[in-house]
């Protein structure tokens, strides 16, 4: 693990919160933890965070561990937020911008209400199909963007997403095509946006939510 001091995501498995309580993981297992997001557009926008120090989830999808964990908490969203999106700016070295400012691994739970879908197709790159299990062979040692969608009928282990792998660094994909949605690409900088009202009420509602 790293020194938490370096990683704030380190820090909030040791328990150190640097946004008053608000990033306090509102679940957790032997391998992962699962936050209120910082920056959130969108009530309930949350994180699963594995413990262990590293730079992308492409190794974890396969993890029973992972999978026994995510159904947990996707059994709180799916009673407190219904149907959500969930994706990942898999980075591969550390200060990548690909990892958005964070050189630890997450994945993103935003229950969103509408697909992103189109916007993938619309945005000039190239995704193939894939199930998340299947990313460490696809992207090999390269940088990917990862993008599904689920519901209460759609497990993570049966769902199938869109994969790019990337040629080049990219920050914040996700992020942007969400505040473009929301009427302002500007709001997809966390560091500037934080809001932190809406992180800490997904945080008490989750908290209150049993698994």
């Amino acid at each position: 693990m790293k020194i938490s001091g370096t990683c704030r995501f380190c820090g909030i498995v040791s328990g150190q919160y640097q946004y008053a309580g608000v990033d306090e993981p509102f679940a957790s297992n032997d391998g992962f933890v699962a936050v209120a997001s910082i920056g959130a557009l969108v009530e309930g926008w949350s994180l699963i965070i594995p413990k262990a120090h590293q730079l992308s989830m492409r190794n974890n999808y396969s993890n029973s561990v992972f999978a026994d964990f995510l159904s947990s908490v996707l059994h709180r969203f799916f009673n407190k937020y219904g149907p959500l999106i969930a994706f990942e700016h898999g980075a591969n070295k550390e200060g990548s911008i690909t990892g958005c400012g964070t050189d630890h691994a997450h994945l993103h739970l935003v229950p969103f209400g509408e697909s992103l879908f189109p916007d993938l197709q619309s945005s000039g790159l190239q995704w193939v199909q894939c199930h998340a299990s299947e990313i460490a062979s696809r992207s090999g040692t390269k940088e990917y963007l990862f993008y599904t969608e689920l519901n209460a009928k759609k497990v993570w282990q049966d769902s199938v997403g869109y994969l790019h792998v990337l040629e080049h660094p990219l920050s914040q994909f996700f992020r942007r095509l969400i505040a473009e949605r929301r009427g302002g690409v500007e709001a997809a900088d966390y560091r500037h946006f934080p809001h932190l009202d809406t992180s800490m009420q997904t945080r008490i509602v989750l908290a209150g939510s049993v698994a």
